[in-house]
Parts: structure tokens; C-alpha cells; sequence
């Protein structure tokens, strides 16, 4: 047993790829040490309770159940990489907090930079309010079809279509789901970067609103508008005279 190595489970239901993932790990053996294999998702979850490794190696489409739910099915969290042969599941992995995403076939430069990211997030010592800041800014990279707000020690992707406005005070933005409230640290001129403008439009120097929640404009005093929302109860934000004219050209 090398001290100090991280232990590892490969679950892969395809041989050829778990003897490539063995051969690439085969370069970190001074980091990582191999200790169990499995081929499907049962078999897994028993193997990951008994051996409790530090680090799983998990393809998501398995026999038995996917990758997800043994995840769900394990006692503890260990650290993941996710492998899978399809893009498709990166927003549902990134939910459960994976440490990287690889597609396959899995090369030396992918597993290189998995590792490194693996160090630096989950085995270097830091506080866990800098690895969940890690983890938020790897999903700002993600294509913009989920929103990812940070909640504690967890990361929601919230679906573009859900949020219904964004209202800023002070340092803080209040975000209004069709489910709940979110209090995030972005500001919206960093918000309004990054989101569909075809989609969210700047209604006042303090709010932000979902186009497609709005159900009415009505002239307000000194040239302004307001804007009722079809959320419940309906939400009324005022619109400044200086975004008005631009939200009634929408």
C-alpha cells in the first residue's frame, strides 16, 4: 500500500475502458492506488461501503443502476470522476458535486489535468468554502441552459426558465425561482453579462426580470412602469425611466 496515495474504485461495466483507466492511472501511482474494480452498479455499491475509498472512478450508464444512483445508495461522499461515453449527463454530475467530467475515450492529457484538479480541490487543504467556490466557477463555464447558485455548501443548477427576476440590495442579489428564494454575492452587472439577453432584461439599476414572466406594463409616475409578474402572488417591480423605453420595445 503506498501511504498517502488516494484509494481508489474503478466502476465500469466495459473492460477495454477499465484497463485503459488502470494503464493512465499507472502514471499517478505515487498519488492515486487502485483497490477494487467493479462492472456494474450494484456490485458497486457494496464494493464502495465495504472498501470506502477515498476517490471513485464512476461511468454513469451501468447495468443494474447508473452511476447516479449509486452515489445516491453509498453511505459517505467520496470524491468523483465522472466517465461516460455522452456529454448529456455533465449538468446532473456537476449537481452531484464531481470533481471533473470525462468523456470518453479517456486520454493522458484529460486524466492529467482530472488529477491536478482532484488535488486541488478535495485533497489540498482548504477551507470548504474555497473548494465550493472552485467548483461554482467550473460551472460558469458551462453552457448558460443552468444557472448555478450557490446555496451553503451546495451548488442548485437552476433551469433559466425558472428564475423569475433577479433584485439586487446593496452587496447581495435576491433570485426569484418559481420554487424558491436564492441570496447570492453576484452583482447584476456581472449577471447581465452572462445572461440571454433575448431572454432577461435590465428593468432598473437594482432588478433584473425574466421577459417571459411578465404578464402586464403600466405607466407609473415621472415616466416609469410597472411590471406585474405572473409568479404567486404576483410580483410588481417598477421599472426606471431610463430601461422603460427599452422594455416596451421588447
Amino acid at each position: 500500500m503506498n501511504e498517502g496515495a488516494i484509494t481508489t474504485v474503478i466502476v465500469e461495466d466495459e473492460e477495454p475502458s477499465r484497463k485503459r483507466l488502470k494503464r493512465l492511472l499507472l502514471a499517478f501511482n505515487d498519488t492515486i492506488e487502485i483497490v477494487g474494480e467493479a462492472e456494474d452498479g450494484l456490485k458497486a455499491v457494496d464494493l464502495i461501503t465495504n472498501l470506502r475509498p477515498r476517490l471513485l472512478f464512476l461511468d454513469i450508464q451501468l447495468p443494474g443502476i447508473d452511476g447516479l444512483r449509486v452515489l445516491e445508495k453509498i453511505p459517505y461522499q467520496p470524491a468523483v470522476i465522472f466517465t461516460s461515453a455522452y456529454d448529456k449527463y455533465a449538468l446532473e454530475a456537476f449537481k452531484a458535486i464531481a470533481v471533473d467530467y470525462l468523456l470518453k475515450p479517456v486520454d493522458v492529457a484529460m486524466m492529467e489535468k482530472a488529477i491536478n484538479k482532484l488535488k486541488t480541490v478535495c485533497f489540498k487543504q482548504e477551507t470548504l468554502s474555497e473548494k465550493i467556490e472552485y467548483l461554482l466557477q467550473a460551472t460558469q463555464s458551462m453552457p448558460q441552459n443552468r444557472i448555478p447558485l450557490r446555496v451553503g455548501d451546495r451548488i442548485d443548477l437552476v433551469s433559466p426558465d425558472d428564475i423569475i427576476y433577479f433584485q439586487s440590495d446593496n452587496k447581495y442579489t435576491k433570485v426569484k425561482t418559481s420554487a424558491k428564494e436564492y441570496i447570492i454575492d453576484t452583482t447584476l452587472a456581472d449577471l447581465e453579462q452572462k445572461l440571454n439577453p433575448k431572454q432577461f432584461v435590465r428593468i432598473h439599476r437594482s432588478a433584473i426580470v425574466n421577459i417571459d414572466w411578465v404578464t402586464g406594463l403600466h405607466k407609473w409616475f415621472g415616466g416609469r412602469l410597472k411590471v406585474r409578474l405572473r409568479d404567486h402572488p404576483e410580483t410588481e417591480l417598477v421599472a426606471s425611466r431610463s430601461y422603460a423605453a427599452k422594455l416596451t420595445a421588447w
